[in-house]
């Protein structure tokens, strides 16, 4: 299992530098835009459409990099009520309809795409198909963070690892013990 983990961390690695540079872009542009404005006095035609561009790549591919760690927001009440199966099943299911929103995005985003690439964006001379193919790409990773979570699902219930899903409940339980602990060591001292 440690080609998987290494092949995943490798694609985890990709997508989260594509992120971290289309920032950076945006911060670098962003100021130079501006600056020329403002200073110079001298407005720049290519700088919004490029940010923008560069905000819609890092916003999509970044909500896939959450799947990864489970870290989306999400509503969380109905871990206190429901029973741990019921979650089990409920956390089953989205992933299976993340999946297939995954898919959704390449394939129809993916046609759209082609189908913007008749328009030019103004500005900057470039096929608008550029800023839609953000669409296609981030279903890409969208599908390869829901293959990782299911490949290590089945590795744990291969390995008998008992599957069980921490509540928030049980978050708050363990930073309250990890809190106690700090305390007492302290304490000690």
């Amino acid at each position: 299992m440690k080609w998987v983990t290494k092949f995943f961390d490798g694609v985890y690695f990709f997508f989260m530098t594509s992120c971290k540079l289309a920032f950076i872009a945006m911060v670098i542009i962003t100021s130079y835009v501006v600056f020329n404005r403002f200073v110079i006095k001298n407005s720049l035609v290519w700088g919004e459409p490029v940010v923008l561009m560069c905000m819609v790549y890092m916003s999509l591919v970044s909500a896939a990099l959450a799947i990864r760690n489970d870290t989306h927001i999400r509503m969380s009440v109905i871990d206190f009520i429901a029973p741990e199966k019921v979650l089990a099943i409920m956390s089953a299911v989205a992933h299976i309809f993340i999946f297939a929103f995954g898919l959704f995005m390449i394939v129809y985003g993916w046609q759209f795409s082609l189908l913007a690439g008749r328009n030019i964006i103004t500005g900057v001379g470039i096929r608008s198909m550029w800023l839609y193919l953000t669409c296609p790409f981030a279903g890409i990773a969208i599908c390869l963070m829901e293959i990782e979570r299911c490949i290590n699902f089945f590795d744990r219930l291969h390995r008998g690892v008992k599957l069980h899903k921490i509540t928030v409940a049980d978050e708050a339980e363990m930073l309250v013990e990890d809190a106690e602990k700090q305390n007492a060591g302290m304490e000690e001292k």
